[in-house]
C-alpha cells in the first residue's frame, strides 16, 4: 500500500482530468491522450532511425566477418594444396600436413579422396577411412567454399581445395554458430550501450511530455478558472443590483403602509369609541412591527449589495461577519444549528475590498452548513497576531474531508459533496479572494469531527492588484 500511494504521488495532476467543466464532456480535452499520443509519436520518430540503422550494421557486419572468414579459409586451404603438391609422396604429405594444424570443433581440417572416403580423422564426419563421410560432387570446382549440414546435423561452412594431379580433397570445416559467437559477443556491450539510450530516451521523451502537458493542463486550469471567477462574479454583481432595486421597490410601499398604519393608530387614539376596542391598537402595532422587521431586511439587502462591486476601504471584520450571519440566520433557526462568535481581541478598522470579505465568509459558512447535520455547531473565531495581521477560524462538526481529498478543495470543480469533479467554484473563488487582498488560507481536517478554515488576514496592506 506505501508503494502504491508513493507511485499514485509521482502521477502528474492531468492524469486523472475530467473536463466536466465543459457544455458537452465529448468535447473534453483529454490530456492523458494526448500525453501518450506525443510520447509514442515522439518515441517512434526518435527509435526508429537507431534501430535502423541497428539493423543495418548488424547485418554488414555480420556480412563482413563472413566473408573475412571465407577468404582466411580459402588462404589456408589454397597454402595447403600448394604445399603438399611439391611432395612426391601426395598422400604421405597431405597426412603430415593435416597432423601437424591444431583441428576441432571450430577448425576442422582433413583429407578426402574423391569417393568422399576420409583419409584423416574429422570432428564432424568420423575416424579416418571413414566411407561416403563426404559429399565431393559438389565440390565442382577446383577451390570453393560451400555451406552444408554435417552429420551431426550442425549447420557449417567447408572449404575446399584439390590437390593437383591427385584424386585427394583438403577440406576445411568451420562451425556456423562459431561465426554467430564471433560476431554477437564483441556486441553484448553495444546491445548494453544500445537498451540504456533507449531507456535513456524514453525517460527523457516521457519527462518532457509529462513537462509539457502540465504546462497546458495548467493554463487551462487557470484559464477557465478566470472564466468562472469572472462569471460568478457578474452573477454577485447582478444578484447585488436585482437586491438594491428590489429593496427599493419594497421600501416604498413599506414608507406608505407605516404612514397610513401611524395616521390610523392617531384616529385610534382621538376617538374615543376606537380606543375603547381593545383589538384594535395591538393589531396596528403588529403592523408596524412587520414593517419595521421588513425594513431591516430590505436595509441588510441595500448595505450587502451596495458592497458587491468590488472598493478598498476601512472594514471592520466583526461587522462584517455580522451581516452575512444575518442572511444565514433564519436557515441556523430551522436546523438548529448553534452559532457561536468569538471576537475578544481589539481589531482596529483596516482597509480591504469588504465585498471580497462577505462573499469569502458567505461562501465558508454556506459550506459550514452543507456540511454539517441537523443540530450542527458553528465556531468563528477572531483573533489578533502579531506583525499586524488578524487570524479568523471557521470551524464545524460536520463529516469532516479526508486525506486524500483535502489538497483538492480548493481546485476549481472539486466538490466533496458528491466526491468528485463538479462545478464547484465556492472554495476555488474564495481561495481567489483570499489570495488578492493579500491573506492567506489554511484547512484541517478530521472525517467524522469535523473542519476548520483558517483565514490570515494584513491589517495594514491593500490587495495585490490594487483599488480594482
Amino acid at each position: 500500500m506505501k508503494i502504491i500511494k508513493r507511485l499514485q504521488k509521482l502521477k502528474p495532476a492531468f492524469w486523472d482530468h475530467r473536463d466536466i467543466a465543459g457544455t458537452h464532456s465529448h468535447t473534453g480535452f483529454n490530456f492523458t491522450r494526448k500525453w501518450k499520443l506525443i510520447v509514442l509519436f515522439t518515441s517512434f520518430m526518435a527509435l526508429l532511425p537507431l534501430f535502423v540503422m541497428t539493423l543495418v550494421d548488424s547485418r554488414l557486419t555480420h556480412r563482413t566477418i563472413e566473408d573475412e572468414m571465407k577468404s582466411s579459409m580459402s588462404k589456408i586451404l589454397n597454402s595447403a594444396a600448394a604445399s603438399i603438391s611439391l611432395s612426391k609422396d601426395l598422400k604421405k604429405s597431405a597426412l603430415k600436413y593435416v597432423a601437424l594444424l591444431d583441428s576441432g570443433e571450430d577448425n576442422d581440417i582433413f583429407v578426402v579422396n574423391e569417393t568422399g572416403t576420409l583419409l584423416t580423422p574429422s570432428f564432424h564426419y568420423g575416424k579416418a577411412g571413414t566411407p561416403n563421410a563426404l559429399n565431393t560432387k559438389q565440390f565442382k570446382d577446383k577451390a570453393g567454399i560451400e555451406e552444408d549440414i554435417a552429420l551431426d546435423g550442425k549447420a557449417i561452412i567447408a572449404g575446399y581445395a584439390r590437390i593437383p594431379d591427385s584424386s585427394l580433397i583438403v577440406v576445411l570445416v568451420k562451425n556456423k554458430k562459431w561465426l554467430t559467437d564471433l560476431w554477437f559477443k564483441p556486441r553484448l556491450k553495444l546491445v548494453g550501450y544500445l537498451a540504456v539510450s533507449i531507456v535513456l530516451i524514453l525517460l527523457s521523451i516521457m519527462g518532457m511530455a509529462t513537462y509539457l502537458v502540465g504546462r497546458i493542463h495548467s493554463a487551462d486550469r487557470k484559464r477557465i478558472k478566470a472564466l468562472h471567477h469572472a462569471e460568478y462574479a457578474n452573477k454577485l454583481a447582478s444578484i447585488g443590483r436585482l437586491a438594491s432595486g428590489v429593496a427599493h421597490e419594497i421600501n416604498n410601499p413599506l414608507a406608505i403602509i407605516n404612514q397610513k398604519t401611524g395616521l390610523i393608530m392617531d384616529l385610534f387614539t382621538l376617538k374615543k369609541d376606537l380606543s375603547s376596542d381593545e383589538r384594535l391598537m395591538p393589531l396596528a402595532k403588529d403592523v408596524l412591527d412587520a414593517v419595521k422587521r421588513c425594513g431591516t431586511i430590505t436595509r441588510r439587502l441595500l448595505d450587502f449589495a451596495r458592497h458587491m462591486e468590488p472598493s478598498i476601504q476601512p472594514v471592520n471584520i466583526g461587522m462584517i461577519i455580522g451581516q452575512v450571519l444575518a442572511f444565514l440566520e433564519k436557515e441556523a433557526e430551522r436546523r438548529c444549528i448553534t452559532i457561536s462568535v468569538e471576537n475578544e481581541d481589539f481589531i482596529p478598522n483596516f482597509e480591504c475590498d469588504r465585498g471580497s470579505l462577505q462573499q469569502v465568509f458567505l461562501n465558508l459558512i454556506e459550506n459550514a452548513f452543507a456540511a454539517m447535520e441537523d443540530g450542527g455547531r458553528l465556531n468563528i473565531c477572531v483573533r489578533f497576531k502579531k506583525k499586524q495581521k488578524v487570524t479568523i477560524s471557521v470551524s464545524d462538526n460536520g463529516k469532516g474531508i479526508s486525506d486524500d481529498d483535502i489538497h483538492k478543495i480548493f481546485e476549481p470543480f472539486y466538490s466533496s459533496k458528491n466526491d468528485h469533479w463538479g462545478s464547484g467554484l465556492g472554495l476555488s473563488i474564495t481561495y481567489g479572494l483570499v489570495k488578492e487582498i493579500g491573506g492567506d488560507i489554511i484547512v484541517k481536517s478530521t472525517v467524522g469531527e469535523g473542519t476548520c478554515f483558517t483565514l490570515t488576514l494584513p491589517l495594514n496592506a491593500e490587495a495585490k492588484n490594487g483599488k480594482r
